[in-house]
């Protein structure tokens, strides 16, 4: 039997609806340093990974002999971040060289203290092939998603600023990879998140997350 015969033995029709469920952690991306974070200030302290949970429908749409797509329809939340510094205005900071520059001889530090997550609806295709029981996915699509942020500031009149991000839709692009035997698989995701002032900006600009994933 030649190879791509025993391939296609290995391959199968499935349902069109199943439901799944996903449990890994992420690593987001901050907006770097000068954005809620100074690296070179006291007291920077910044917590990028995180949980991620995930539950929602997949199911079969195309399948010839080693080959087949599927679609992918859930929710997932990825959270909770965070990031502190007892920062200085952006005129005395230089974030190239992660450095405080021209510090009057008087002021005082202000300190910072976010925190949040985001959560969202994916939907993605995922074209797979299928050898001796492994399947090898690949998936693309978009995601309707939700970051929240919320931050407070001390500042140097003395009083406490609400610099929240406020929580409203937006779309991103999701990328991904998966490996799975059976109905356990293990896959990789990358959850693209806007830098968009709202009217400040969340600490979020994307999500690298890593998950085990169970279709039922």
């Amino acid at each position: 039997m030649s190879l791509g015969c025993a391939a296609a033995t290995q391959a199968r029709a499935e349902s069109w609806f199943q439901f799944e469920a996903g449990l890994g952690g992420a690593f987001v991306k901050d907006m770097g340093d000068g954005t809620w974070i100074q690296q070179g200030a006291p007291n920077n302290r910044e917590r990028q990974k995180s949980v991620a949970v995930m539950a929602g429908i997949t199911g079969q749409l195309y399948q010839h002999g080693p080959w087949d797509v599927r679609y992918h329809a859930d929710y997932i939340y990825i959270g909770n971040f965070s990031a502190s510094v007892d920062g200085v205005p952006d005129a005395n900071y230089d974030p190239v060289k992660h450095r405080m520059v021209n510090l009057p001889t008087q002021m005082r530090y202000s300190p910072f203290s976010g925190q949040g997550h985001v959560q969202g609806v994916p939907l993605t295709l995922d074209a797979g092939y299928t050898y001796r029981g492994w399947r090898l996915g690949a998936e693309a699509g978009a995601w309707v998603y939700w970051q929240t942020w919320h931050e407070t500031l001390y500042n140097l009149a003395d009083q406490w600023q609400d610099l929240s991000h406020r929580t409203s839709p937006q779309v991103g692009f999701v990328v991904g990879a998966s490996v799975e035997r059976g109905r356990l698989s293990v896959s990789y995701r990358y959850y693209q998140i806007s830098a968009r002032w709202n009217p400040y900006p969340g600490l979020a600009t994307g999500a690298h997350v890593l998950m085990v994933r169970y279709r039922f």
